[in-house]
């Protein structure tokens, strides 16, 4: 065995103990708060999940535009900079506000 298998085969230990403890802490927990929740309790969970959702889904917004911003922010750079390369091969100039090479 080899230095790398036996740094291998310890990380692969460590992790399965650790699973083994995660997985017998879990049964433990989950044995000990079987009871049934009440129905204001039920409710007030489901009042939690419900927050939870909505403030997902409104950092997933905000992320998907700010995301679609920065893209479009990138594109257009990239655009300008492809045409003040291109344009004057053919003897022109990039005019920003057309988006257009023209005639110099």
């Amino acid at each position: 065995m080899n230095l790398k298998t036996a740094n291998l085969s310890k990380h692969c230990s460590h992790k399965i103990a650790l699973l083994a403890l995660l997985t017998f802490g879990t049964s433990i927990s989950l044995s000990s708060h079987a009871a049934p929740l009440t129905i204001s309790q039920q409710q007030a969970v489901n009042a939690h999940f419900s927050k939870l959702a909505q403030a997902q889904y409104a950092a997933e917004t905000q992320m998907t535009e700010q995301l679609k911003q920065d893209f479009s922010q990138q594109l257009t750079a990239q655009e300008h900079e492809f045409m003040n390369d291109i344009c004057p091969k053919y003897g022109m100039t990039f005019d920003v506000t057309t988006n257009a090479c023209l005639r110099s």
